[in-house]
């Protein structure tokens, strides 16, 4: 419990200015598509990740469950949003996560309007971004094939996209939960039961459990991901290592 005091009035604080989103770009140019890929408009998909709290650049923990899907379906791409993801600042650094990823997804819509559809993975602070994103955007109009999150500190039970044993309330439980409802076929959310963050445990193992989706469930990710985006050439879980 002395770890969850120290961790808990640190979300109220908001992230310095220089730790800005992406969307503080001038968005009076033109978006500049030169160095974007676009994949085929089928059997393939734009995969972005928003990674966990605290973990550097990249795709994190998701990094082996994208690549997966990369090699089941080829002529995909991935792509991490390059939010601060901290735990200090959480509020901030959240907030700038869901306008990242909207900007993300806006120039992908730009640059590749005939293209394949979007697959969205966030794992833990990442799962959040992405929920918060889905759950009452108009972006979400564009084709999402797939949504993947593991360990959603804004986790509830008893929706039809719940994965995993958790019966505790998380720590930021969502709720606007109708507002998913729009992407709920194309949704999954693991929670396992004493996750420190998704699920409020507070037993010795709550973190190694919050920590451990992907081992427990990557294949069962990848298997979905791969269904979803449909006509892929490749392995389907088989692909997963």
């Amino acid at each position: 419990m002395k770890a969850r005091t120290l961790i808990l009035p640190s979300l109220l604080t908001l992230l310095p200015a220089q730790a800005t989103s992406l969307l503080a770009r001038d968005y009076d140019c033109k978006t500049d598509c030169s160095n974007t890929t676009c994949p085929p408009a089928t059997g393939a998909a734009h995969i972005i990740v928003s990674r966990a709290s605290a973990e550097k650049p990249g795709t994190g923990r998701l990094g082996p469950v994208a690549d997966a899907v990369v090699s089941a379906c080829p002529g995909s791409d991935v792509v991490a949003n390059p939010y601060p993801a901290l735990l200090d600042g959480y509020v901030g650094s959240e907030t700038a996560g869901i306008d990242n990823l909207t900007l993300i997804v806006r120039e992908y819509r730009e640059c590749c309007p005939e293209a394949g559809k979007l697959v969205l993975l966030g794992y833990s602070q990442g799962a959040q971004v992405t929920a918060d994103f889905l759950c009452g955007r108009s972006e979400v109009g564009f084709p999402v094939a797939a949504v993947v999150l593991m360990g959603d500190p804004s986790f509830v039970e008893d929706v039809p996209w719940d994965r995993g044993n958790a019966s505790n309330k998380s720590f930021f439980p969502r709720l606007d939960n109708i507002a998913c409802l729009p992407v709920a076929d194309k949704m999954i959310s693991y929670c396992d039961a004493e996750d420190y963050f998704c699920d409020n445990g507070t037993s010795a193992d709550a973190l190694a459990i919050h920590l451990g989706y992907v081992e427990e469930y990557g294949a069962q990710a990848v298997e979905y991901i791969v269904d979803k985006i449909g006509e892929c050439d490749g392995a389907g879980s088989s692909a997963w290592k």
